[in-house]
């Protein structure tokens, strides 16, 4: 699997061809296209391919849809999969990377740009790099900015990574220096040697029932395990898991890092707690 080149337009851009605009966004707003106008069809290249398109086709957009549409064999489709659970892109606002939903849950903020909190929750990385759960892919792409020379990112869910292929946002998660591996983290983590990452990034869905095994003093205990000496440990924790059975999860986080040895350096509530192997 890798990135799929293909025109995307959420309600920003299907507004823009609406309006006739000469330049319209086909990646979300990352580059500009000419746009041709004849008669009811809208003419431009992508990607290498000319496109004509009618604009009696646009999808139905309103001032609250965020969904995002590619155009496939000249139809535009919504950029979903619907596999036992639903996923789907959604942007919500001009210029921001698109947010992932899984059965009508947001993945990421939807209060600011994902880009801008994934760079202020990763501080730092370095070196050769393990991280669980992949998502989108925007924290394995910002850990390579912020000093990683390699990325090994584990995603159980395939239907995640189909859409991440899609998204224009993503494509640095097919960058030489980073690996993807399917499958679930504490198998993969289990079948690598000791002491192999200088540092962990854990990124994981809000805490929930379905999730337990994420917070698990059996993967910490991996993790300490795959970390050299001294190495370090970010472990993403959302704010909305505060709810979770009344619990406060940066509290118990940090109290099973610290059964299985790491050394808790700072809570940052919001965003995760920043760990070191002793």
């Amino acid at each position: 699997m890798g990135p799929f080149y293909a025109p995307l337009v959420s309600r920003w851009q299907v507004e823009d061809l609406r309006s006739r605009r000469e330049v319209v966004s086909f990646d979300l707003e990352l580059t500009k296209t000419s746009v041709e106008y004849r008669g009811g069809v809208a003419r431009f290249s992508y990607g290498g391919r000319l496109y004509e398109v009618s604009l009696d086709d646009l999808p139905e957009v309103d001032e609250e849809s965020c969904e995002v549409y590619v155009l496939l064999d000249r139809e535009w489709r919504e950029l979903s999969i619907a596999r036992g659970r639903f996923y789907k892109l959604c942007v919500f606002r001009r210029g921001w990377a698109p947010t992932l939903m899984i059965d009508g849950v947001t993945m990421h903020s939807v209060l600011e740009n994902p880009l801008a909190v994934t760079a202020r929750k990763i501080e730092r990385a370095g070196g050769r790099m393990f991280e669980c759960c992949t998502g989108l892919g925007y924290t394995a792409i910002e850990a390579l900015k912020k000093g990683a020379r390699h990325v090994v990112t584990v995603e159980i869910d395939i239907n995640v990574l189909t859409l991440a292929a899609f998204n224009p946002y993503s494509r640095g998660l097919w960058s030489p220096q980073i690996d993807i591996v399917i499958g679930d983290c504490i198998a993969v983590a289990e079948a690598l040697r000791d002491g192999a990452f200088d540092y962990i990034i854990h990124d994981p869905p809000r805490l929930s029932h379905a999730t337990q095994r994420l917070y698990s003093e059996a993967l910490y205990r991996q993790f300490y395990r795959l970390l050299k000496r001294g190495g370090g440990l970010f472990h993403y924790v959302s704010q909305s898991g505060t709810k979770y059975r009344g619990l406060n999860p940066y509290r118990g986080v940090a109290e099973r890092l610290r059964r299985v040895g790491f050394a808790v350096e700072k809570i940052k509530e919001g965003y995760g707690i920043y760990a070191r192997r002793r």
